[in-house]
């Protein structure tokens, strides 16, 4: 599966497990380890567990945070 498609699943709730957040993490850092943006985004993709809590991002947040990041990533 490629890596926009992951996201995309992730974005529209088809897949928000912890394995599908680490499989886009590990793709957008290999893909574009020098974007600062996209650091963020995997920054925050390693501090993921569904339903958040102390500390975590939960599923709203990175689905809104991807879902922002993709146009800047075409």
């Amino acid at each position: 599966m490629q890596l926009m498609e992951r996201i995309q699943r992730f974005v529209d709730g088809t897949d928000v497990s912890v394995e599908a957040a680490q499989l886009i993490e590990v793709g957008l850092d290999d893909a574009f380890p020098d974007n600062p943006r996209v650091g963020e985004t995997v920054l925050m993709l390693a501090s993921y567990r569904p339903g958040g809590g102390e500390s975590l991002f939960g599923e709203a947040e990175m689905q809104l945070n991807l879902q922002a990041l993709v146009p800047r990533l075409r």
